[in-house]
């Protein structure tokens, strides 16, 4: 028997051993996975991440939503057909002067409404980061409390 370091190192090594051989073993990623198609949009089970991945996967949704505030189209209008892809172009965006003015109107209140979700979202992550510095802090206290004192104190449970 190790330090309980050691044994978690050892157990962490035998765990990845056992990955690679089930990889090495699969034919294809969906049979490694057992989840069939994997061509499809999965959901993630947020209560399945470790508190890092649930950091990364906060932080990765909330830069997407940040490139994705704005709505509108973006670029300019364009055809792969060569004899009316000209005359559809046009079309297109002679639509697109005539609607514009209405359509601004709802997308503007569109993208104000999405800034503000992804700032209030953005706000959330730093409080709960903030909310967790203060929890280990607090746990750190207690446990310096429980060494110094030396008595059995409640669990911090």
């Amino acid at each position: 028997m190790g330090t309980p370091a050691e044994i978690l190192k050892q157990e962490l090594a035998e765990i990845k051993e056992l990955i690679r051989q089930q990889k090495e073993k699969a034919a294809t990623l969906e049979e490694l996975t057992g989840r069939g198609d994997l061509t499809g949009d999965y959901r993630v089970n947020f209560w399945e991440l470790s508190p890092a991945e649930l950091d990364r996967e906060m932080g990765a949704r909330l830069s997407a939503m940040n490139e994705d505030i704005d709505i509108r189209p973006r670029g300019d209008i364009t055809s792969h057909r060569r004899i009316l892809g000209p005359l559809i172009v046009a079309f297109k965006k002679l639509l697109r002067r005539l609607t514009a003015p209405y359509i601004n109107l709802i997308l503007d209140r569109q993208r104000r409404f999405n800034e503000d979700l992804v700032n209030f979202h953005l706000a959330t992550f730093i409080r709960l980061r903030q909310t967790d510095e203060r929890l280990r802090a607090f746990q750190e206290e207690l446990r310096a409390l429980r060494e110094k004192v030396g008595e059995n104190l409640p669990d911090e449970r």
